[in-house]
């Protein structure tokens, strides 16, 4: 559907993917999310660029998982760091 091409805007909780095309409410913590080395909104999108072919609307649909998937991550990580002070994965 659309090439993606992305770029973080932090006063509006975007993440473009195109010129028109965006998808909104993902904060920053969200965008910087990381998995190893990996930040994993950004890396999905940079290998579908790679690629060199567009967007299908599951594509859009099973983004839009792994950002709802990454938010949950996020509040259970919250809620281990409340219930088990000064645990850090190293």
């Amino acid at each position: 559907m659309y090439s993606p091409s992305p770029k973080y805007d932090l006063t509006n909780e975007k993440i473009w993917i195109n010129k028109n095309c965006y998808f909104t409410g993902v904060s920053q913590k969200i965008w910087e999310f990381k998995i190893g080395s990996y930040q994993v909104l950004d890396k999905w999108l940079k290998d579908r660029k790679k690629a060199n072919r567009e967007l299908s609307d599951e594509e859009i649909n099973q983004y839009q998982k792994i950002i709802f998937a990454l938010r949950e991550t996020r509040k259970l990580m919250t809620k281990i760091d409340q219930i088990i002070p000064n645990f850090h994965l190293r």
